[in-house]
């Protein structure tokens, strides 16, 4: 019978991105690199690598941009920021069935192709101290180069995801529903909200391991109001989550004090619905009260019932496997963990076996 397990296992099944639209995402971009190349644009090898929410598995739906890292020769460091960027702009301003923008773009161009609803911002990157170093990408306002380790970080998320049994890439993935449901207008960024999870975790303010979903959503909730009670309620400005690719700089510039304030008056009101759920005595109140929270993403009964079948079907021997702290895998609970990490699990075998008359 489905529990509230399945009812968040068939929430997450209907916000994660189809495959379709990976594949799309990660065509495009190998079609720019392909153009790039075709027009003497001069690149370094590897030439490009994916990053943002879609390498870190932390987009959501349709997956509406994805950032590109464009690596470049050394030699482009000599050159100003805005002129590389200009440069990466008049090559691909002739793209088939693209719009260019880089008028509100710091670091990057963005390239919009409006048949696939899909935009690809590109950031002329230059690896000079090689790829497990910090890259030098291009600051427009401020005219210079500056640090940044977006590849360093996906490695950081993904260490933390496993260390706490691959729970904190689904937990960041909810609450982008829920803030997309919530807040259609004065929205927090979706990397500001991945940031402020991983430092949760980090501290060890936000405990994942040996909870369940719902318990984890309702203590990130809780995480949140209680972390920015104080400003909230006394202060004038909006938080300052520092950079954690960028020494000394913060990833909230721009974020308006009233637009903090409507995140933190949906993120109590989310609070108090996800405490009366844990409270409920019974599914169906406490499905209602979650459905406050996530509202038109909170699954159907049907979804529910296909997840709980899921489960079953992925239950069986020779479809789980045994990770190095003893925790059994399900095929269906793979998704927030890293590759290595499951190709490490011990799998079950399957079996023929299904009881004794004696």
């Amino acid at each position: 019978m489905p529990n509230m397990r399945h009812h968040f296992n068939a929430l997450l099944s209907k916000i994660n991105p189809t495959d379709e639209r990976r594949e799309l995402a990660a065509r495009r971009v190998g079609e720019v690199r392909d153009w790039l190349a075709q027009h003497d644009f001069k690149t370094k090898s590897p030439h490009t690598r994916l990053s943002g929410s879609y390498s870190r598995s932390t987009a959501i739906e349709n997956i509406p941009d994805v950032d590109v890292l464009l690596f470049l020769p050394d030699s482009e460091l000599d050159r100003t920021p805005n002129a590389v960027i200009l440069g990466l702009q008049g090559v691909l301003k002739d793209y088939p069935g693209a719009n260019i923008d880089t008028r509100c773009q710091r670091r990057s161009v963005r390239l919009s192709l409006g048949a696939d609803d899909l935009e690809l911002d590109i950031v002329p990157s230059v690896p000079r101290d090689g790829l497990e170093r910090p890259l030098r990408v291009p600051d427009r306002p401020r005219a210079v180069w500056i640090e940044s380790d977006p590849l360093s970080y996906a490695e950081r998320l993904s260490k933390v995801n496993l260390e706490n049994g691959g729970k904190l890439v689904p937990l960041i993935k909810l609450l982008k529903a829920w803030r997309d449901e919530q807040m259609l207008r004065r929205k927090p960024k979706s990397y500001v909200l991945e940031v402020i999870l991983l430092y949760a975790v980090e501290d060890g303010e936000l405990v994942l391991c040996d909870s369940s979903t719902a318990t984890n959503v309702r203590d990130a909730f809780v995480y949140i109001t209680d972390k920015y009670e104080k400003l909230m309620d006394e202060g004038t400005g909006s938080p300052r989550v520092p950079d954690p690719q960028v020494q000394g700089s913060y990833i909230t510039r721009g974020w308006e004090r009233a637009h903090f304030e409507t995140f933190l008056r949906r993120a109590r009101e989310a609070r108090r619905a996800a405490e009366r759920a844990l409270n409920a005595q019974d599914e169906e109140k406490a499905s209602a009260e979650w459905a406050r929270v996530f509202g038109s993403r909170w699954p159907s009964p049907e979804l529910v019932k296909e997840a709980a079948r899921a489960e079953g079907k992925a239950n069986q021997p020779g479809q789980t496997a045994i990770d190095s702290l003893g925790r059994v895998l399900l095929a269906t609970a793979a998704v927030g963990l890293a590759a290595a990490a499951v190709a490490k699990a011990t799998p079950t075998r399957p079996t023929r076996f299904h009881g004794t008359d004696r």
